[in-house]
């Protein structure tokens, strides 16, 4: 049978978003501004917008969690396969429509991986025999099976949102959505999500995929429809817009700019010891996963290091040893030529600065300005009602211009978008001078325009002499600014120049 969009024309649009506008509560302007188009059954779509264009938005507004869990008001109409999911009961919807979040923790709420896989084909009062076979079939899709019967708490931020990808599938849902589902998943688990996708397509489901960047899900659509400001900038297939908008998407940062070499480095010092070394550092969780084994490294003043590896790999327990999140095996890790194993956290923390990967997990304060200060509070022992001293305060604007984040210094932080909060938990370290910064997947879920700021900010800290560890899965977009690439394989380090 063909497969193109005017067969799929003949039927009556599965989604359809007409004039639907949509405002935080709070907010002084809609996200969404009279955003019009429909999909149809079967038909593989990518959602591709910056920062802000409201590609989560329309995510949350199919399956309803906006506005009935998330507040906010819309207008207009919208339908999933004829109901309006901000009405609709909660098994009608989940029958037809399953969303991935952007995050996974803001989905999974049980304590076991089956259970959570479980949890949703339970509630729909499914025959034991068919759920055995929805959990088996939805674990296997993944790569999971063999962690089954783990705890959700110890999984990895990747294996975290596979476990979330599996929950969905096994609703089995006519229409599945992914919003940016791929930013924490290493290279393999992106491509065997891609895959997976292919797969369900082929099935006759209807797909929805959401990311800030122009990926090989956008490049595998049957239609990719790009949002600019809430509203629908252009649409085509993706052969279409690559040869029609390609300056376009460069500008909106959703394809990645030209290749060229790093520039703005400053000579770094030669000779000097390392601000932190790891000597045959192993670790074991009290479950008994041995996670590390004989790690050795450094890092140096100045030095910008990736940490690479696959989801599970021990990246993000090693950034957590180093910053004595963990408990530390003595005479393996030092800072400075101290023991971390004998420093408290709160001495680390004056010293090295460490950006969570779920950016919610560190946010403490209740607006944008708030959150971006509350560092400076501590390293200065200010009292909230005591006033940022002036050169500080300027130094925290100024990141937030750069950032483009100025225009919602007094929201909350929790209403910015994916990447903006990203950025708000980067400079929200960034902006208190450490020895060593920490970053747990900047990139994940940032456009690529964001990603240059990124750069820029790294490199303003490495030319003040300070050291960069950051873990990602975008080492290619990185690695000509990187001066070392540590990567981890089954807990083992190899380190490369």
């Amino acid at each position: 049978m063909e497969d193109t969009h005017d067969n799929f024309m003949i039927h009556k649009p599965m989604v359809e978003f007409k004039n639907v506008s949509y405002q935080y509560e709070g907010e002084a302007s809609p996200v969404l501004k009279g955003l019009s188009f429909s999909i149809c059954q079967g038909e593989r779509v990518a959602l591709i917008g910056g920062s802000g264009s409201g590609k989560s938005t329309v995510c949350q507004l199919l399956n309803g969690y906006l506005p009935r869990s998330g507040g906010g008001k819309r207008s207009g109409e919208l339908r999933v396969r004829g109901l309006d999911p901000a009405v609709a009961s909660i098994a009608d919807i989940a029958a037809v429509c399953g969303l991935v979040f952007q995050d996974p923790d803001a989905q999974l709420v049980q304590g076991i991986v089956e259970d959570e896989v479980a949890f949703g084909p339970e509630n729909l009062c499914l025959a034991p025999e068919l759920l055995e076979q929805r959990v088996s079939d939805a674990l296997s899709a993944v790569s999971l099976v063999g962690k089954r019967f783990d705890e959700v708490s110890r999984l990895s931020g990747g294996q975290k949102q596979r476990t979330a990808i599996s929950s969905i599938l096994a609703l089995a849902p006519e229409v599945l959505v992914f919003d940016d589902a791929a930013a924490s998943l290493d290279p393999p688990a992106q491509r065997r999500l891609v895959q997976l996708c292919s797969a369900l397509h082929e099935q006759g489901r209807t797909l929805i995929t959401a990311s800030g960047r122009f990926d090989d899900h956008a490049l595998q659509a049957s239609r990719v429809i790009v949002l600019d400001g809430g509203a629908v900038r252009f649409a085509g297939t993706p052969q279409e817009l690559l040869r029609e908008h390609a300056a376009e998407l460069a500008a909106l940062g959703l394809l990645p700019p030209p290749t060229r070499e790093a520039a703005g480095r400053e000579a770094r010092a030669q000779g000097q010891p390392p601000l932190l070394a790891a000597r045959g550092l192993t670790f074991t969780y009290p479950a008994g996963r041995k996670a590390l084994q004989e790690v050795n490294g450094t890092l140096s003043a100045g030095q910008w290091t990736l940490l690479t590896g696959e989801n599970g790999s021990g990246k993000t327990t090693l950034s957590r040893l180093m910053m004595g999140l963990l408990p530390v095996p003595k005479r393996s890790l030092y800072f400075q030529d101290r023991d971390i194993a004998e420093l408290k956290v709160h001495q680390l923390s004056r010293e090295m600065g460490y950006v969570f990967q779920q950016p919610e997990h560190q946010f403490v304060a209740s607006t944008v300005w708030e959150e971006c200060i509350c560092g400076i509070r501590g390293a200065l022992s200010l009292k909230p009602e005591d006033v940022i001293p002036e050169a500080h305060a300027e130094a925290a604007m100024d990141l937030l211009r750069v950032t483009g984040l100025i225009g919602k210094k007094n929201a909350s932080p929790y209403l910015l978008s994916g990447g903006e909060k990203k950025l708000l938990s980067i400079i929200a370290q960034l902006v208190v001078p450490k020895q060593l910064y920490i970053l747990d997947e900047p990139t994940a879920g940032l456009d690529y325009a964001l990603i240059e700021v990124l750069i820029h900010l790294c490199r303003q800290k490495l030319n003040e002499g300070a050291a960069i560890l950051m873990i990602t899965h975008d080492t290619e977009l990185l690695a000509a600014h990187a001066d070392q690439i540590w990567h981890l394989a089954d807990g083992r380090l190899d380190v490369q120049k």
